[in-house]
């Protein structure tokens, strides 16, 4: 089982339109995709007392997961403000002031059959999400239990570059599998060039690469193991929650055990590739 941890969210997306709501949050998002990829999945998070918490709740039910989801009642659910361009490409801003959904408690998580931990990381830029992380992780480390996290980096949330690294990266290499978009590899590694960036990052567990149109690869150990080509798409209307698709269609296949090996792993990256180009069909994450 997979056990997903962190952000549930309201994404409000403005488009030329109008506006809507929609349910979101990385890690719920990679919980959901991975569901449908045939994965048992756990979803642990916190919502606000309010009405976007009720949407929330409501809305979550109809997923198929094992859902934990608290309420705290002073604390406002998180809201993410997202613009969409004309090319599909979205932009975020974020309502959290002493939110709902990094006010969690890892001595609250149940992990009964849980093989595979992945947390979000929306709450690392908080005193209070970095001391559930450094608990819950080492929770995991003690049951032997894969960690899976993707960096996710949101540019409003830490106030220089330097700060954002400084606090992500030691959670970051906690995990056994963590998932980059090419421009976040590029931009911790100072590198253009993916191997020369891989081996620059000095990143040792299994890392997955999305790459947009050209595609993805898998790095074990610092070294390619694995390339795909991009799934075909006829129209991208909205990038939200490509790469979680991607990574929760991945997660699944990974949790089932199967040996890391190039050709599992270009498997995996086929399936994760079409799951990711299929999520940029429709407005809004889900």
């Amino acid at each position: 089982m997979i056990l997903c941890a962190g952000e549930i969210l309201v994404d409000r997306v403005k488009t030329p339109e109008g506006e809507t709501d929609h349910i979101g949050g990385a890690p719920f998002n990679v919980a959901v995709y991975a569901v449908r990829q045939g994965a048992d999945v756990r979803f642990f998070g916190n919502v606000g007392d309010d009405s976007e918490g009720k949407f929330l709740k409501e809305q979550a039910k109809a997923f198929g997961l094992d859902l934990r989801l608290s309420e705290t009642a002073d604390c406002p659910t998180t809201v993410a403000l997202v613009s969409v361009d004309k090319t599909g490409e979205r932009f975020f801003r974020f309502l959290r002031d002493a939110a709902a959904d990094y006010q969690l408690e890892a001595d609250k998580i149940d992990w009964t059959d849980v093989t595979t931990f992945h947390f979000g990381t929306l709450m690392l830029n908080t005193e209070e999400g970095r001391a559930f992380c450094k608990n819950a992780i080492r929770q995991a480390k003690r049951r032997n239990i894969r960690i899976s996290t993707d960096a996710n980096f949101r540019d409003d949330l830490f106030a220089t570059t330097k700060e954002r690294n400084q606090t992500m990266l030691p959670f970051l290499f906690e995990a056994d599998v963590l998932k980059l978009s090419i421009e976040e590899l590029q931009e911790l590694a100072g590198e253009n060039d993916t191997a020369i960036a891989v081996s620059k990052l000095g990143y040792k567990g299994l890392l997955l690469i999305t790459k947009g149109a050209e595609g993805s690869e898998a790095f074990l150990d610092g070294k390619r193991i694995a390339v795909a080509p991009s799934a075909p798409v006829e129209k991208i209307v909205d990038t939200t929650g490509a790469g979680d698709a991607f990574f929760g269609a991945a997660l699944a296949l990974i949790d089932r055990g199967i040996p890391l090996d190039s050709e599992n792993l270009k498997q995996v990256l086929t399936a994760a590739n079409r799951s990711g180009a299929a999520a940029t069909q429709t407005e809004g994450a889900l």
